[in-house]
């Protein structure tokens, strides 16, 4: 039972494991990111979530993968500029954007068109959103929502 609990655990923080390359910097230039997200809403209850990602395409039309450190896929999202699908196991739910996918799912307001430019190193202004691109060159994001309805905090670890 102990080599089995040993084993779990040494899987779990392998899965927690990231790297920004042999050189240890990140380009950000591209539009491709995969690595690790935790969004953290401050709402009543406070709601958080975490998952391994991978996102491709811009505001308008990408995809977005959610799964476990394990690689279970937790949820897949697309969307064009219309509309936005998010299916997770046998459920298949259609939104009228990934703004509104991301409100209802996540519980609060996630800046997207400012997502995208944050992610390719570009300083953009969001009103009630900070953007820390500090350490973009790591790999790292941190994203702060200041409004006093639900803030939040999104941080990104982005491997390459």
């Amino acid at each position: 039972m102990l080599q089995w609990l040993t084993t779990l655990a040494i899987i779990l923080i392998a899965g927690c494991a990231s790297t920004t390359g042999a050189n240890g910097t990140f380009s950000s230039k591209n539009a491709y990111w995969q690595g690790r997200l935790a969004l953290t809403v401050h709402s009543t209850p406070v709601q958080a979530f975490s998952a391994n990602f991978e996102l491709q395409g811009n505001a308008q039309t990408g995809s977005l993968v959610l799964s476990t450190a394990l690689g279970s896929t937790l949820a897949r999202i697309q969307w064009t500029d219309t509309a936005a699908t998010l299916v997770s196991g046998n459920d298949t739910r259609a939104f009228e954007s990934l703004p509104a996918l991301l409100r209802q799912t996540m519980g609060t307001d996630l800046p997207v068109a400012s997502l995208f430019a944050w992610l390719q190193g570009q300083a953009e202004t969001t009103p009630e959103w900070e953007a820390d691109l500090t350490q973009l060159d790591q790999g790292r994001l941190n994203a702060r929502r200041t409004s006093l309805v639900n803030p939040a905090e999104l941080k990104i670890i982005l491997m390459q």
